[in-house]
């Protein structure tokens, strides 16, 4: 019996298996995923969240407060429709195929034990990464999720060079460390530019974060970001280019499912960019916006 059914098998359809769990509070559910278990967010909005396990390995979190505490394999699979109208011929309890955002194709099935799977294919959370039939997946590009607080800074102003910044913002610093701000961090704030491409200088700010009681100096500029989400993206501290990656992760951002971007020129439309002992942390802002994506050639 076993070997006539390892001579049915072809070629596997299943590229990749992704657990869905459902929650209550969305948010909160990603905050102690994040914190307790290190998943990182690739893509988010108000009802749906796809996070990174582990290198490659997606799962889904689903806010869904009647199915709480319930979880759901689902299969990524490189052609849903060709599978959908196989399992029809072989009289598969199967519901109808759907079509999603970002023309994903997806349906549930139920084995004769009542075990249902869902089915997908498309990029649906797994954004550029190639659907196969293997282990090996592409590296994906990963970010932790975070919600900030209002911020109010005070900065010096640097016009700098955007293929070696570094002169225009010591000098920057250096300024901005001779003013009694307290002690509260120092951070580069970047006004978002949609392209790089072509641009040799830029303006951008060297802050420090100032309590709101504390006296602004007069030769500071002063501006409040106001509480909103950020995508945070790490560099490594030898990587002096970082900043040119900006424009493609913005459009890349925006192409996520329910990601809209912060526009040029609107408030707290900054990249905010902390270098710590071991890293460089660009902070990306954005909003969630509708159950679509969003083309942003």
């Amino acid at each position: 019996m076993v070997k006539k059914l390892m001579e049915v098998v072809d070629v596997p359809v299943v590229a990749s298996v992704i657990p869905t769990i459902f929650v209550t509070n969305l948010e909160d559910a990603l905050e102690w995923y994040c914190r307790c278990l290190k998943f990182r967010v690739l893509a988010f909005n108000p009802h749906f969240a796809t996070l990174e396990m582990s290198p490659g390995r997606i799962c889904w979190i689903r806010k869904d407060a009647e199915r709480k505490g319930q979880g759901q394999l689902n299969f990524h699979v490189k052609d849903a429709v060709a599978l959908h109208e196989h399992l029809v011929r072989e009289g598969v309890d199967v519901d109808p195929l759907e079509v999603g955002v970002a023309d994903t194709h997806w349906y549930i099935l139920r084995d004769p034990d009542g075990n249902s799977f869902g089915v997908w294919s498309g990029l649906f959370g797994l954004n550029e990464t190639d659907n196969v039939n293997r282990p090996e997946f592409p590296a994906l590009m990963s970010y932790k999720f975070v919600k900030v607080p209002a911020i109010r800074w005070a900065g010096v102003a640097a016009t700098v060079d955007i293929d070696s910044p570094d002169e225009g913002i010591f000098d920057a610093a250096s300024h901005l460390s001779l003013q009694a701000l307290g002690e509260g961090r120092t951070f580069t704030v970047n006004p978002i530019i949609e392209k790089y491409a072509g641009v040799k200088q830029h303006r951008l700010w060297v802050c420090r974060e100032v309590a709101n009681d504390l006296p602004m100096p007069n030769n500071l500029v002063e501006i409040t970001i106001p509480e909103q989400h950020y995508a945070v993206f790490s560099f490594n501290l030898s990587q002096t280019d970082f900043r040119n990656r900006y424009s493609g992760i913005y459009r890349w951002l925006g192409k996520q499912f329910g990601f809209l971007k912060t526009e040029p020129g609107s408030a707290g439309a900054y990249h905010l960019e902390f270098f710590l002992e071991d890293r460089i942390e660009a902070y990306i802002p954005y909003s969630a916006g509708p159950d679509e994506t969003h083309d942003y050639e």
